[in-house]
Parts: C-alpha cells; structure tokens; sequence
C-alpha cells in the first residue's frame, strides 16, 4: 500500500510540474510577445495621440508658410491621417506624371500597347532640358517600359510627351476618373506653359495622390504585377531633395516630385520598421524653390521623428 501511495504521490507531482513548466513557458511567451509588439508597433490609442500632436506641430508650420499648402499624411495599417487642404485644388506639376504611367499599365492590360512596344522621339515631343530624352535623336526609337522609368525617376518631360501623344488625353483622363481620382485632370501637354497663361491649367489634390498611392501599396492598381511595378520605379525615383531629405538612407521611399515656376509638391510612400506612411505635401504660389523644398523637408522629417523614429 505504501509503496502504491509513493507511486500516486509522484505521479501528481510530475503532473503539477509539467504543468507549472507550460504555464511558465505560456506566460513567458506572452510576456516577451507583448514587450516586443509594444516596442515596435504603437498600439492604437498610442498612435492616435501621436497623430494627434503631429497634426498640431504640421498646423503651426503650414501656417508659417508664406504660400498656398496642402497636406496629407497617413498611417497605412491604423488609417490615422492629417488633412491640411487636402481637399484644395494645386497645379499638378509632374505629380500628373503618376497617373499617366499607371494609364500606361493600364493601356497594357487592355492590349492597347505595350511595354516592350516602341514610340519614335519627335521633335514636337520635346521640352528643353539639359539631359534625359531632349538630348536624344529625333527619330530615336524607345521601348514604352523606358520611357515611362525616364518619365518617374528624372521627371523627363520629353518622355511624358511622349506617352500622352500615344494614348492621348481622352484615354488618359477616362482612366483618371475610373481609378477613383476626383480632381485630377490633363488639359495640356507636359510644360506647355502658353496654355497655362490662358488659365488652361492641370490639376490635382493631395486627397487623389494620396489614394492613388495607396492603390498601388495594397496592389490593387491597374492589377497587382502593374503596382509592384509601379512601386519599384517609384522607388527609383533619383531626384530626392524634398520628402527623403532629412530622413535616414536606410529607409525606402516611393515618391514623385512636381516642380514649376510656382508650385513644389512631392508625395510618396515611406517605409519603416515602426510602419509605412504616406506623405503628401503640396505649395502653390510660393517666394521661391528654396523655402518651398525646405518646407516639403521639415513636414516629412517632423512626420517621421514624431511617430517613426526608432
């Protein structure tokens, strides 16, 4: 009996401790799951604060700004945004260039061209520069997958004429409106200013750009092969002296610039370990390139120590 009652005993005891270990693993992992998650992904009332004394330091700087603003930055996974005239209409600029190349994708996927096809440089095509296609051949033949990189990463005007005159502006803008943008429009060639002068203007909103790069983020722009490419040239981008000026070289960043006499604007994706945000910041009627590039500078730094920063 003794030794049936030392059997039983033992038995317990090796239950209780097994259990007591895979509680202890449980709870280990629990607790080392909820140090890890609280370090890396701000939970969401955290983010919501965050958001919230971001929206008031952008505020203060919009309204220091000595020009027209329009501003909108979004947290991707929470959807926590700031809306400064997002909503307000700007010159497009080259940010039109966005939608033209996702129009090209498009164009592709109906059979209306494609990438590997060619479109011959006319003399009309070009705009004045001192690089990229102004300084090639008329007559020169270039597959549509390189003009629409040359149109994105050097904002290669000649390149964006190019592609309108292949597609045409009838085409261009029924697909604008049918990939969800509101207010983004082309009434005139790449940089013909003369119309500009006549009040002939095209336009766009943060609101739009912000949409459409979110489109390509959750890959369901023109298709999800078209967004990752889409993406990738964005990524590409190789003017880089507003939104990923201040912010560490590590980080990727899919963005698009605009620039004319009076309006400098720049939008994209920014990547980090802590979250994936967009930015989007548009000045109009502005002193100078200066001031208005600094300023893109100092929202997209601000936006990333105040909620990104590790």
């Amino acid at each position: 009996m003794h030794n049936d009652w030392t059997r039983v005993t033992a038995k317990i005891a090796g239950v209780v401790t097994f259990g007591v270990i895979v509680i202890g693993i449980i709870t280990g992992s629990i607790i080392y799951a909820v140090g890890y998650y609280s370090k890396n992904i701000p939970a969401p009332v955290e983010q919501s604060r965050l958001y919230t004394d971001l929206e008031n330091l952008l505020k203060k700087r919009s309204d220091k700004f000595r020009g027209d603003v329009g501003i909108l930055v979004k947290d991707i996974s929470s959807g926590e945004s700031i809306k400064i005239n997002s909503d307000k209409l700007f010159p497009s600029a080259s940010l039109v260039k966005m939608p033209i190349m996702a129009a090209v994708f498009q164009a592709q996927e109906e059979g209306k061209i494609s990438m590997d096809s060619q479109l011959t440089l006319q003399r009309r095509h070009k705009v004045f520069s001192h690089k990229g296609f102004y300084l090639k051949r008329v007559g020169k033949k270039f597959k549509v997958r390189d003009i629409v990189e040359q149109m994105i990463i050097e904002s290669d005007n000649t390149a964006a004429n190019m592609l309108v005159e292949a597609l045409g502006f009838g085409y261009l803008n029924q697909k604008f409106v049918e990939f969800g943008l509101k207010n983004t429009d082309l009434k005139r060639g790449i940089m013909e200013l003369k119309w500009r002068k006549l009040g002939i203007d095209n336009y766009t909103t943060p609101d739009d750009m912000a949409y459409l790069l979110e489109k390509i983020y959750h890959k369901e722009l023109v298709s999800p092969k078209a967004s990752e490419e889409m993406l990738q040239v964005l990524k590409n981008q190789k003017i880089n002296d507003r939104i990923p000026y201040y912010l560490p070289r590590n980080l990727d960043i899919a963005h698009k610039t605009g620039l004319l006499n009076d309006t400098v604007s720049d939008v994209g994706i920014v990547f980090t370990p802590k979250g994936d945000f967009v930015i989007c910041v548009i000045t109009a009627n502005i002193r100078n390139y200066k001031m208005a590039k600094r300023f893109i500078r100092e929202i997209a730094d601000c936006t990333y120590r105040q909620c990104y920063a590790l």
